[in-house]
């Protein structure tokens, strides 16, 4: 009986946590297909996204940084349903407000609000769940980041405003929120189980090296993925001259080939080990860029995006899934909470940057520079301790 009842709130915890990453996706995919018509009724050039990610990025580190404290005093469920009412009202500013100072105020306490979801959750299923639950987990995130781009383009062609969209995506995050908040006490046994093991000092991690190994790995993995699904859109409308229409669903494409992604190698990862897929798609994400870097042909840089959308799929959840024993038990919960935030920083720095190099040498400049950084990262996974797990089968 005892069981049952386990199980079967078990099955609720990871069917949330589903919705959860879900929620986290939704936004991420809007703003690269509405920032170029948000800059113009703002009238603020494209380069100002870096402004925009960086208060985003602030708010996402100081709840990303402190999770573990935060879910030591509110249940899991209750700091979710904050987080996503924050995010929800956030939105809602996007949608209408003319002031871009209140865009920037309301940037922060989305990421405030995402900071909070991603760090704790990602704690949590990595101390209950393998690495190909954690893919399936983040898959889910790559189906919000999908339908935000396709919902934007959806307005667009359709003669509605882009605006619509942050409306629609606002009410989802507002009734989560309630959800959340309805359902809080399912989350109060994986709180307490994860906050014992939140103990381990912070500068007791840090003097590991593998830590700041992963920290730079986090870093540059994230800005190029989260960068890529930002600038796509204006750098194929902008740059190349591809339809408004089209260049949308290119950017849906995307986020559709990370999220089928992390679906096959959720089932491949039961069967292959997580060092040599990730040594795979590294590879992979060098060649996705160097394909849109290079311009040859427009059904080439569509290759070329698919080609980084698969080969980015597994490594977020993967990296995460393997640290408790990278790492180990005692420090997972600290070096999880600080690899997510650099992550986040790299998510706004790397595109921030990568739109600073456009102001002086052009769009075409931007799949450059993260050929670069792909190269840097690959580089930098082979230079972790070969010990890794080798395989995760079960949950």
């Amino acid at each position: 009986m005892n069981n049952t009842i386990k199980q079967k709130s078990t099955f609720f915890l990871i069917l949330v946590t589903y919705l959860a990453f879900i929620s986290l996706g939704l936004p991420d995919g809007l703003l690269g297909i509405a920032w170029p018509f948000m800059s113009e009724r703002l009238h603020i050039p494209l380069e100002s996204l870096g402004v925009l990610l960086l208060s985003f990025t602030m708010g996402y580190l100081a709840t990303s940084s402190t999770s573990g404290k935060i879910i030591k005093v509110i249940s899991l469920g209750v700091l979710l349903a904050i987080s996503c009412l924050l995010t929800g009202l956030s939105l809602l500013t996007y949608a209408f407000s003319q002031y871009w100072h209140l865009m920037i105020l309301a940037s922060f306490f989305l990421g405030s609000g995402g900071g909070a979801i991603d760090s704790s959750i990602n704690t949590f299923a990595a101390a209950r769940f393998s690495a190909s639950t954690i893919n399936w987990l983040h898959a889910f995130y790559g189906v919000g980041a999908t339908t935000g781009p396709l919902l934007v383009t959806l307005m667009l062609t359709c003669k509605l405003y882009w605006y619509n969209a942050y409306i629609i995506v606002a009410g989802i995050q507002i009734a989560l929120s309630l959800l959340f908040l309805f359902t809080y006490k399912n989350w109060t046994v994986a709180t307490e189980e994860t906050a014992e093991e939140i103990h381990s000092g912070y500068l007791q991690t840090l003097k590991l090296p593998a830590v700041w190994v992963n920290i730079l790995i986090f870093f540059l993995y994230t800005g190029i993925e989260q960068g890529f699904g930002q600038w796509i859109f204006s750098i194929l409308t902008k740059s190349r001259f591809i339809s408004e229409a089209q260049a949308g669903l290119w950017a849906s494409a995307y986020w559709a080939s990370l999220t089928i992604g992390r679906i096959i190698f959720g089932i491949l990862l039961t069967k292959i080990p997580v060092n040599k897929v990730l040594q795979g798609v590294l590879i992979g994400i060098v060649a996705g860029t160097s394909l849109i870097a290079i311009n040859m042909t427009d059904a080439v840089s569509l290759f070329g995006i698919i080609v980084l959308g698969i080969s980015n799929a597994p490594v977020f959840p993967s990296l995460i899934a393997v640290t408790p024993a990278r790492i180990g038990k005692e420090h997972a919960a600290t070096a999880i909470g600080v690899q997510i935030s650099m992550a986040m920083a790299g998510a706004s720095l790397l595109p921030g940057a990568a739109g600073l190099l456009s102001e002086n040498y052009g769009l075409e400049v931007i799949p450059k520079f993260f050929t670069a950084a792909a190269v840097v990262l690959l580089l930098l996974y082979f230079l972790l301790p070969a010990k890794q797990p080798e395989t995760s089968e079960s949950d």
